[in-house]
């Protein structure tokens, strides 16, 4: 099913903007939690979904590390009640995927902060069941933000909603000395989201 987007690329631009700044200014209000931190990385996340709807920092995690420390078995569409962060500027962002989106979040890159190759997936069912959009806010292109897919390093206009095909290997660098901010989504795979997603390709 994923194919009927990717067919179209790996990286596409959405007909979905708002005022990147704004959405900062918003997200700096609350309290970041580290993003992982079982890693010493200069990476930091704020939920604006969670499993119970308060920062408990559960999805903010590696679930396939904490699920085995703590014998759970949280997937990412346990992480469905927003948050207090989850505000009408995000909301008006994701109105077309209502209901279908899930483990949603702001990342902050501090100086040196990365994520090293990989690819999302569910561990669980080895398939895909969501895929991710991604909107960046702040400092995200190179030569200071490198966010490599494959080996293809992309380029963004902030405050523009994004379809990133993350199953293909990507690793993400932040090698200036400023923060780097991200709003991160997943969303359900399905007929649906999918046409959504179809119908707000801007296409240039």
């Amino acid at each position: 099913m994923i194919h009927r987007l990717t067919q179209y690329g790996q990286h596409i631009e959405l007909d979905v903007t708002t005022d990147p700044e704004m959405l900062i200014a918003w997200a700096n209000d609350f309290e970041w939690q580290k993003y992982n931190p079982r890693k010493d990385v200069n990476r930091w996340g704020l939920s604006v979904t969670s499993s119970d709807g308060t920062f408990n920092g559960i999805d903010l995690d590696s679930l396939y590390e904490y699920n085995k420390e703590n014998k759970t078995s949280y997937n990412e569409k346990d992480f469905n009640v927003a948050t207090p962060v989850l505000n009408k500027q995000i909301h008006d962002i994701l109105k077309p995927w209502d209901k279908d989106y899930y483990r949603t979040h702001f990342l902050k890159f501090g100086p040196g902060g990365f994520f090293p190759p990989h690819r999302d997936w569910n561990y669980h069912s080895g398939k895909a069941d969501s895929f991710r959009l991604i909107m960046p806010l702040r400092n995200v292109n190179p030569p200071y933000f490198n966010f490599v897919l494959e080996d293809k390093t992309l380029h963004w206009e902030p405050g523009r909603l994004y379809f990133v095909d993350t199953l293909k290997m990507h690793y993400l660098f932040n090698s200036s000395f400023n923060d780097s901010y991200w709003l991160i989504v997943n969303v359900d795979l399905n007929p649906d989201t999918i046409q959504s997603t179809l119908e707000r390709m801007n296409q240039k």
